[in-house]
């Protein structure tokens, strides 16, 4: 399949408008993740929405686009919530995107019970020969679903290679193969898991069919502990450029070179810092060639292996990891134990962790700061991780911040003004869902309070009275980030 050719862009969040915007054109292409975009009501039988009007924005700025998904990957042997397809076909259609993509990864498992389950975190599938058709049948359950060709990035995994699995690429080229699809080639996530341990990034693209990579990703990651997290952070690596370089001129395809950036750390990066990222991709972009006619450069040390299936099954794979991380309980099975003595886990439970209190904290800000100025710091670390343990993730941000409301309130803890604060806050969260005003009540003065708390100090002695405050919607009311993932 031949993929136009588009240039080079970012991945849209906000703060990045100027250079979208920017009379010069140098971000070529806009890249839009559909689900940080969606607003989620659960109980309705089309649980998520889009806001138009904010895609009819972006879909009027000069660059061409394309949809990255991030909330529904298609790696695993489940097939993703069905209900996901019409928003996500409607954001491909009102962007007239070119390609859309999502994870080589799986998010949702069962419990022992046999309830499905969130795990709150990207985890690798199985890489045998059932798990590329278990991965197969989902891709295909999603792409030809789609009005424009798909594609799957390839994941960071941080765990050991496991004796009997295919290779990273090995894995990779059997499900594109299989699948038909093409491949968002994350070079940050492939080099991540050489410095942690898996396959080389040499290894690893002379196992993939090169014509198959129609978009590359770049980005910046962090040390944290003995690992290299893929933490979209900032400036990209200088081996991850080089990488580049040489991979470029050998991809026939490459539809677009795509810079990635959290919004948390657009603030320290700045513009001058994506802008800086850009310019890079820029110059990696002029060695692009069309030619099928160069042989591969990259050579392969990684013997052939022929999988062993027997005993472990993808959903047997993803039921055991998916318990690993959310709730071990020292199950005595030979996977149960392998699995928790991989240090991976431990890393990946306590990035969980981050990431859902990140999440609440999107909704919770000053619920949260009031918990944490009251209590100890561990007394309050300890409280999140019983919170994590008690309960499974949830994708979205919303529902993440409902149910640690509620637990919050079942611990009736004596910390002044903490459930008024919380319920402000929770009743704002309607507020924008819905764009209907609504009264909360408080016992004291709810400006001096919610000032106080955002100078980051504790409410003492305030004056005592009966106030009434009128939560009305937003006049803007766009890029209410709701989804919980990564």
């Amino acid at each position: 399949m031949k993929i136009e050719a588009l240039g080079v862009g970012l991945v849209y969040i906000p703060g990045l408008e100027p250079l979208f915007e920017s009379p010069d054109g140098a971000v070529q292409v806009l890249e839009l993740e559909p689900q940080v975009l969606w607003r989620y009501f659960p109980e309705r039988s089309q649980p998520y929405v889009n806001q138009l009007e904010f895609l009819n924005r972006l879909q009027a700025l000069p660059q061409a686009k394309t949809v990255h998904g991030v909330g529904f990957p298609v790696g695993g042997s489940r097939i993703p919530d069905a209900r996901h397809i019409p928003p996500f076909c409607e954001a491909i259609q009102t962007l007239n995107a070119a390609w859309a993509s999502e994870h080589l990864v799986f998010n949702e498992s069962v419990d022992s019970q046999g309830n499905p389950v969130q795990t709150g975190f990207f985890l690798p599938p199985l890489a045998t020969q059932s798990g590329v058709e278990a991965a197969c049948r989902t891709i295909r359950a999603v792409s030809s679903k789609l009005p424009v060709p798909f594609a799957v990035e390839t994941p960071t995994n941080y765990l050991k290679p496991r004796q009997g699995e295919m290779s990273d690429g090995q894995f990779t080229a059997a499900v594109v193969e299989g699948a038909d699809c093409g491949i968002l080639l994350d070079l940050h996530n492939i080099w991540s898991n050489e410095l942690n341990g898996r396959q080389s990034v040499e290894a690893f693209l002379s196992e993939i069919p090169l014509e198959r990579v129609w978009e590359l990703h770049l980005a910046g990651g962090l040390k944290y502990g003995n690992y290299w997290l893929d933490a979209h952070s900032g400036d990209i690596p200088a081996p991850v450029i080089d990488w580049a370089r040489r991979l470029i001129p050998y991809l026939p395809n490459l539809g677009a070179v795509i810079y990635e950036l959290l919004p948390a750390y657009l603030p320290q990066f700045g513009l001058d810092g994506v802008r800086r990222a850009v310019d890079e991709m820029h110059e990696l972009w002029s060695y692009r060639s069309s030619s099928l006619d160069s042989e591969s450069p990259f050579v392969s040390t990684t013997l052939s292996v022929h999988s062993q299936d027997i005993g472990l099954t993808p959903d047997l794979w993803e039921r055991k990891l998916s318990a690993e991380i959310l709730s071990p309980n020292g199950q005595d099975d030979e996977l149960s134990r392998q699995l928790a003595s991989d240090p991976a886990v431990s890393l990946i439970r306590e990035l969980n962790r981050k990431f859902r209190l990140s999440a609440i904290i999107s909704n919770l800000r000053m619920s949260i700061r009031l918990l944490m100025l009251s209590l100890e710091e561990d007394s309050f670390d300890q409280l999140v991780a019983d919170y994590c343990m008690s309960l499974p993730p949830e994708r979205f941000a919303v529902l993440e911040s409902h149910h640690f409301a509620d637990y919050i309130r079942k611990l009736d803890l004596e910390i002044p003004y903490l459930y008024e604060v919380l319920n402000y806050e929770m009743t704002a969260m309607d507020v924008i869902a819905d764009g209907e005003p609504r009264t909360v009540t408080f016992t004291t003065d709810p400006q001096t309070l919610l000032e106080t708390l955002g100078r980051g100090e504790l409410p003492h002695e305030l004056p005592t009275a009966d106030y009434e405050a009128e939560i009305t919607p937003p006049e803007e009311r766009a890029f209410e980030t709701q989804s919980l993932i990564h």
